[in-house]
């Protein structure tokens, strides 16, 4: 049988997605390179050509996801929206596109949140604030011409957010992977955080108290149950 060659950028998208897949079934220590050769039948040289260890595969991986995050967010820049919609819409994009890769996430908050992957994790939050400061710059130019913005410093406001932001992402997600908590209980304290950050937000742009809705609480709910039963049923699993 003749061997099939494909094109590099499909090959390594075959071995990120089996990767993703062994990663949620076994968890990121229990799954082996063997096991994505196997799943794939390529040879070790294949697999290495691509990445340097499983370590970089994780990483490429989260930098996959976090591109098509940040992709899912430019569109918005060109709406029809005032500034303040705009805002609101980007965190709520940014919501509904976590919750369709909820078993990506729960594999990477299992695997970003132990001692000896603190260096990827604070590798993914700058990558994300390097994608998509610009875009929040943009949009805070727009709401200071508005007049819905009142600040002398946009692209520095923007980074601002963004750190803060992240943040508030790691409370949020430290939170989630709590299994002993009652999810009630991480619900109410998750509500708190979410509005002290969006007032936080409103300060530092000058906008209308009230306005921005960067997180919708409702969404959060459904995140947090649905973190739990994903959770449960990798426990049974084991």
């Amino acid at each position: 049988m003749a061997r099939i060659v494909k094109k590099p950028e499909v090959r390594k998208n075959e071995i990120l997605d089996a990767a993703r897949k062994f990663f949620f079934q076994k968890g990121y220590e229990k799954t082996t390179i063997q096991d994505i050769l196997d799943e794939l039948g390529i040879a070790k040289g294949t697999f290495y050509y691509y990445f340097t260890s499983k370590l970089d595969l994780l990483d490429k991986l989260v930098d996959r996801t976090t591109s098509e995050i940040s992709a899912s967010l430019k569109p918005i820049l060109k709406m029809e929206m005032n500034a303040i919609e705009k805002f609101n819409k980007i965190f709520q994009t940014a919501t509904i596109v976590k919750m369709q890769k909820i078993d990506v996430l729960l594999v990477m908050l299992k695997v970003m949140f132990t001692d000896e992957n603190t260096i990827i994790r604070v590798k993914m939050y700058r990558r994300m604030v390097e994608k998509n400061k610009i875009l929040y710059s943009s949009i805070i130019k727009q709401g200071i011409k508005e007049g819905v913005f009142n600040t002398s410093y946009p692209d520095d406001a923007a980074e601002l957010l963004m750190q803060i932001g992240t943040g508030l992402n790691e409370t949020i997600c430290k939170l989630l992977i709590q299994q002993n908590e009652d999810p009630d209980d991480i619900i109410q304290v998750l509500t708190s955080k979410i509005k002290l950050y969006q007032d936080a937000m409103e300060r530092i742009l000058g906008a209308p108290q009230g306005s921005l809705r960067v997180y919708i609480l409702e969404d959060y709910e459904e995140m947090v149950k649905l973190f739990y039963k994903k959770l449960q049923g990798n426990e049974k699993k084991m």
